[in-house]
């Protein structure tokens, strides 16, 4: 894992240039007397000696990863490969649940993660007659599992707020996860029946009155462009009625929903408006209590930011030359633990009191400053703002280094571009040492 890290890869073949280590390397992935369910229970015991709080932010979704050549290569034969999204390619799926400090930008690590792939031969779902089977038999229960693991890992007096897009709007979830300490906090992707007039719940929030406006920063993307946003917020109570065809004792769940939606005088001409509807357990009093959610929701494109780590502009684990499923599920459990390493760092530039970690020594410390007296030579205008005894300060050198300005009017470096200037560091560094030793 040190490998990956310094050498920014995943595939195994460039983590070394000794023979005898890249055999190593093979040898432990292919040691079938371990799982990547055991890597992991390392990443979840991490996990819980860094909660910083007595309330975390439990982020999950699922991504799938793709082996274009597997299935030519290994035929159905092997129990770790199957077809992903396409029927014709193979691979599988990751479902992490990531955990925060709903206060900071600080990431805490994994509380569940489930790996797992469809098999070539399963039936589809009209001859499995999908809709009548249990929500346990379902692949939608992994939502459900890992909200169920979370809570059993982490310590009892910590509250929780599970996070989840539109494909977690589940009504068991809502049946079974929550209690006093557990809450959800949903896109919303149904519009519900609910108890009382309105009869919809949408049709709710459609005769529900604004009850303020908080201007937001867009980030500008391929379909969205950078701007200020005005976001009005509504929102109100519910009880959210039972599926008729669900067995269940209440006839009825209780949640709140809030809507945000962006203000026409802030959406650019041809351009769709932000739009969330968010369904919580939380209690929904006031304004701030909504805008309190709104922010935490926001931190659910963490996790996206983590899928694009570790997939093709990161560490490129689906270009793995592995040939089997299970050594690629190991290698998987140990790229997801190394990427946050990426993550921790360009997050620590909203975290200015945050102190350098154990991931650089003295020898380092000493480089890093050489490097930044040079990059600040480049431009006098461009000093580095950040205390020197900080992460933050570190960060900022290693931004520079994957290209970053560094000006202020522009926006804050991105996550590639942090993994490119760790990948220049170590590269530059391991030259330093050369000179060292001369």
């Amino acid at each position: 894992m040190d490998k990956m890290l310094t050498l920014g890869s995943s595939i195994v073949n460039r983590l070394s240039n000794v023979h005898t280590e890249k055999i190593g390397f093979y040898r432990m992935l292919s040691n079938t007397r371990f799982s990547h369910e055991d890597l992991l229970e390392g990443s979840f015991n991490l996990c819980l000696s860094n909660i910083d709080s007595n309330h975390v932010l439990a982020i999950q979704d699922t991504t799938e990863f793709n082996y274009g050549g597997l299935k030519s290569k290994l035929g159905l034969d092997d129990p770790d490969i199957g077809p992903t999204g396409s029927s014709k390619i193979a691979g599988f799926f990751c479902h992490p649940m990531l955990v925060v400090n709903p206060d900071s930008d600080s990431i805490l690590g994994f509380s569940s993660v489930q790996i797992y792939n469809h098999d070539w031969r399963q039936e589809g779902k009209k001859e499995r007659k999908y809709k009548q089977l249990a929500i346990e038999e379902k692949e939608s229960y992994r939502w459900i599992k890992s909200s169920i693991e979370t809570k059993e890992r982490l310590y009892e007096n910590v509250q929780i707020t599970i996070i989840g897009d539109r494909e977690n709007d589940i009504y068991e979830d809502f049946d079974r996860v929550p209690d006093q300490r557990t809450h959800l906090l949903i896109r919303s992707k149904c519009d519900r029946k609910i108890v009382g007039d309105y009869k919809k719940l949408y049709n709710l929030l459609d005769n529900t009155i604004i009850s303020g406006s908080i201007e937001i920063e867009i980030t500008g993307q391929k379909n969205r462009k950078k701007r200020k946003a005005l976001i009005d917020i509504k929102f109100a109570k519910a009880e959210i009625c039972t599926p008729l065809n669900l067995k269940s004792n209440q006839k009825s769940i209780e949640v709140h929903i809030i809507e945000a939606t962006e203000n026409p005088s802030t959406i650019p001409s041809g351009e769709v408006g932000i739009s969330w509807k968010l369904l919580t357990t939380h209690r929904i009093d006031h304004l701030q209590k909504a805008i309190q959610c709104i922010n935490w929701y926001k931190k659910r494109w963490l996790i996206e930011e983590l899928f694009r780590v570790i997939k093709t502009k990161g560490f490129e684990i689906e270009s793995s030359q592995l040939g089997e499923g299970f050594k690629l599920k190991k290698l998987l459990a140990m790229t997801l633990e190394v990427a946050l390493e990426v993550m921790r760092l360009k997050l620590s530039l909203n975290n200015l009191d945050q102190k350098q970690d154990n991931n650089f020594n003295s020898n380092e410390i000493r480089f890093l400053k050489k490097a930044n007296r040079k990059l600040e030579e480049q431009n006098q205008k461009l000093k580095n703002p950040y205390n020197e005894k900080t992460l933050a300060w570190i960060a900022w050198i290693i931004a520079r280094m994957g290209g970053w300005t560094g000006y202020k009017s522009q926006s804050p470096p991105g996550y590639i571009t942090i993994k490119n200037g760790l990948d220049k560091y170590h590269q530059q560094y391991e030259g330093y040492l050369m000179f060292l030793d001369e």
